[in-house]
């Protein structure tokens, strides 16, 4: 089953959003841990470290909200326990792998061998992230759709908002626009925050990736 962008709620716009540019940065992630693994380059790996650990953290966050507010919720609304299991089992398999990325991407600058190990575990967690996310966004539209409703996303938003790290709320408006279609708007809360910060969020990905941007 398909929807419009702009039929969906809004807290249903911006995970769209989120799940996509997740996955364009593990993508992006990749390809500059394999090059430093033959090109070191000091500035490029610790500005490639910090930024690995904020990604960690935003995924951290997301899956967190859900954990923590939206499948307890919609568990209490009688939703399809087969959907929602199938969501946090599947939650638990990619915390282990995101666990280890991150403490990996920790030893880049100090460990000639970093480098070639963050590529190939952000190849992993790519791989689970993206796959994980077409569940969720089919399991969303089809199964878990009819205990949805406008008061749940509105409630997950607001617990997303409240519980996200400070340093999030001048990066996330950026971030989800950097991703956002011309009709997909809608979906970037605080635009002029967004507008505001657009340039920051680019030196500072440029910084990480090079000519991987």
């Amino acid at each position: 089953m398909n929807r419009p962008f702009d039929s969906l709620p809004g807290g249903h716009q911006t995970m769209l959003l989120a799940h996509r540019a997740m996955v364009r940065d593990l993508g992006r992630i990749a390809l500059t841990a394999e090059q430093l693994s033959t090109a070191p380059d000091d500035a490029r790996a610790g500005a490639l470290k910090e930024y690995v650990d904020k990604l960690f953290q935003l995924i951290e966050h997301h899956h967190e909200g859900e954990d923590e507010f939206l499948w307890p919720r919609l568990r209490d609304l009688g939703a399809n326990n087969e959907a929602l299991t199938l969501m946090t089992n599947e939650h638990e398999e990619l915390s282990k792998v995101l666990h280890t990325w991150h403490e990996v991407s920790k030893r880049l600058g100090t460990d000639a061998g970093a480098a070639a190990e963050l590529a190939a575990r952000t190849a992993e967690v790519r791989d689970h992230l993206a796959t994980h996310a077409g569940d969720e966004e089919r399991e969303l539209l089809e199964r878990l759709a009819p205990a949805l409703n406008a008061k749940l996303w509105k409630g997950f938003t607001v617990h997303m908002r409240k519980t996200a790290p400070g340093w999030t709320l001048r990066f996330m408006p950026a971030w989800l626009s950097s991703v956002a279609g011309p009709d997909e708007r809608t979906g970037v809360p605080a635009a002029p925050v967004a507008r505001l910060f657009r340039g920051w969020l680019e030196k500072t990905q440029r910084a990480a990736f090079g000519e991987n941007y």
